[in-house]
């Protein structure tokens, strides 16, 4: 027995912890009072005393101190086979929390569950849940939706339905890459929840769709044990169709661009589900168009008895909306975010295109491919100082470093800029010292660039890029990759002049990459024909309209993922809705979807 338990065989004594100010709560009282039994105990009881004063300490949040205590009991080689057990849930439980997978999963496979006829079923419903937490943290869903299935017969009533829950969530974080990735799926029950999640990914456009498609599958796999027990996301879709609103409101600008564009791409989607026989609510719309009090629009759309407004797009008065501090009168989707960090609104959601969404992505891209050195290169201006100093702080945060920054204006020559971000200009300066200093006109001169840079933060336009691209190569910067926002491309409507954006790396909707939603084509054929940021925003118009009988089921269940037109969306605690974009790179002037 390790000395820091016991001064003798038969008085194991719990390990110091160092006294903290703290307040005794009930569960800390009892701590106490464990650890003064355990102490004037025998082994094994003692052991198992420590246990209980482990399991209340982690219950509590004091991990530190509950590992502290499993660390010293872990040198007692000659525990009894179902106190090694608890031993080892506890410590996988400590692993967890401090998100270590690995430490979790070799604390588990070194548990004695091949002595399984001598632990308890509840020790084995334990083992096989945090094996499977453990996997999914690990980023291995096959493997965690199979511990799931396997432990799914040991459950029933309340237990059943969590770990159906567990299951649907693993589904729908899991990319469609990691899922295919898995050894076969020959359990008839993997299979059925496979294809439950396929079925319900392809109609997710549409609830009613979404709902036939899970009857279907209830028919088909009436021996699953989801199809009586299906899981509370997908249950819920159920109630939201049946309590849908009859009329919902369109607050929007339609005389001006942005609210235009939006009302297109909304309409679109409409008119599709019209056309093909699904059932809509009536839509009135209240024209905003050059108003600033656009929250009378807002009020009169409740006093007309409409139970779902979409809109207003003002950030001004989305925040109008947070600083009430009281629940909306009705279900809203804003076309804006107000401020950040304040605590959810109960009926209000916030939809729009964050360039938050796509500052924080390419941070990621540039980080994934091993960049930690930064360049930030934006326009002037107090509105792009805002989104230079989002990227260095998430920079920072990451870990990387921010080695130079600069601005330039509307200008024919970036090369003043481009100089100065790479320091070339100091390196000319220190030439011209040298011949001012040794008249000489043979000295030969290669201007020097620092070394230091990894990557470009790369905010443009695209007639601003086909400039500054070249001067990069004409500066010596060339090789230099540049990672840009979505502001960089026009939706490839120039390929010819977008040969000076080759290798660009770029984040950008679906509904400007990709060509496989049919709603794109519709709305290119029914409206005037766009750029990418008109495109952007029809894109945003259509994803309101899918978004909005789903708020309260994204909200209700953050792992829930709609693949919209302006990117994966998801929703955050405060109500807000994240996207998540495509990376792509220019290639022979046209975008190119990056693999990853």
């Amino acid at each position: 027995m390790p000395a820091l338990l016991s001064c003798s065989s038969s008085a194991p004594q719990a390990p110091v912890v160092p006294a903290q100010e703290v307040e005794k709560t009930p569960q800390l009282s009892a701590v106490d009072g464990i650890l003064v039994q355990a102490r004037r105990s025998a082994s094994p009881l003692a052991e198992s005393l420590y246990l209980d004063a482990a399991r209340l300490q982690l219950d509590s949040g004091f991990t530190e101190d509950a590992a502290q205590l499993l660390d010293a009991l872990e040198e007692d080689g000659d525990l009894p086979s179902n106190l090694r057990m608890r031993h080892a849930l506890l410590a996988a439980e400590v692993a967890l929390i401090r998100g270590d997978a690995r430490a979790a999963l070799r604390r588990l496979d070194g548990a004695p569950s091949t002595d399984a006829a001598n632990q308890s079923q509840d020790s084995q419903i334990a083992l096989r849940s945090l094996r499977a937490k453990a996997l999914e943290l690990a980023d291995e869903p096959m493997s965690a939706l199979r511990e799931r299935i396997q432990l799914a017969p040991m459950l029933s009533g309340e237990a059943q339905r969590e770990n159906h829950n567990a299951i649907w969530a693993t589904l729908s974080r899991a990319n469609l890459a990691q899922l295919n990735a898995g050894s076969s799926t020959d359990s008839y029950e993997l299979r059925g929840w496979l294809e439950l999640q396929r079925l319900s990914n392809g109609t997710q456009h549409n609830i009613q769709d979404q709902l036939d498609a899970i009857d279907q599958w209830r028919n088909i796999w009436a021996q699953h044990s989801a199809a009586s027990n299906l899981p509370d996301a997908l249950s819920m879709l159920y109630e939201l169709w049946e309590t849908r609103p009859a009329e919902i409101a369109l607050v929007l600008p339609i005389q001006e661009p942005l609210g235009k564009a939006i009302s297109e791409g909304f309409m679109s989607a409409y008119y599709e589900d019209l056309a093909r026989g699904r059932e809509v609510p009536r839509v009135r719309i209240y024209d905003t168009s050059f108003r600033t009090d656009v929250l009378v629009f807002y009020d009169q759309a409740v006093d007309d008895g409409i139970k779902l407004i979409i809109g207003p797009v003002l950030k001004d008065a989305v925040r109008r909306m947070q600083r009430s501090g009281r629940p909306m009168p009705v279900t809203t989707l804003a076309l804006n975010y107000g401020d950040p960090g304040t605590p959810y609104l109960q009926d209000l959601y916030q939809f729009g295109l964050a360039p938050e969404d796509e500052i924080q992505q390419a941070a990621q891209t540039a980080w994934a491919a091993g960049h930690r050195n930064a360049a930030v290169l934006t326009p002037a201006g107090e509105e792009y100082l805002r989104i230079q100093d989002t990227f260095v702080s998430y920079w920072n945060s990451l870990g990387g470093r921010v080695v130079s920054i600069d601005n330039f204006t509307e200008a024919r020559d970036y090369s003043p800029v481009v100089k100065r971000i790479f320091s070339i200009d100091a390196s000319e300066a220190r030439a011209e010292q040298i011949r001012s200093l040794i008249p000489r006109s043979s000295i030969e001169f290669v201007p020097r660039r620092r070394q230091d840079v990894d990557f470009i933060f790369l905010l443009a336009n695209p007639a601003e890029g086909r400039q500054i691209m070249p001067t990069l190569s004409i500066n010596y910067a060339g090789d230099v990759p540049v990672y840009a926002m979505p502001s960089i491309y026009d939706g490839g409507s120039n390929a010819a002049a977008n040969q000076d954006l080759n290798g660009i790396i770029f984040n950008d909707a679906p509904w400007i990459l990709e060509q496989s939603d049919p709603l794109k084509s519709a709305a290119d054929s029914t409206w005037t024909s766009a750029s990418g940021p008109v495109q952007r925003l029809r894109g945003m118009g259509v994803d309101a309209y899918r978004l909005h009988l789903r708020m309260l089921q994204m909200h209700a269940f953050p792992y829930t993922r709609l693949d919209g037109a302006t990117g994966t969306l998801s929703m955050q605690p405060d109500g807000s809705v994240r996207r998540e974009l495509l990376n792509a790179v220019v290639i022979n002037g046209a975008a190119s979807l990056l693999n990853e």
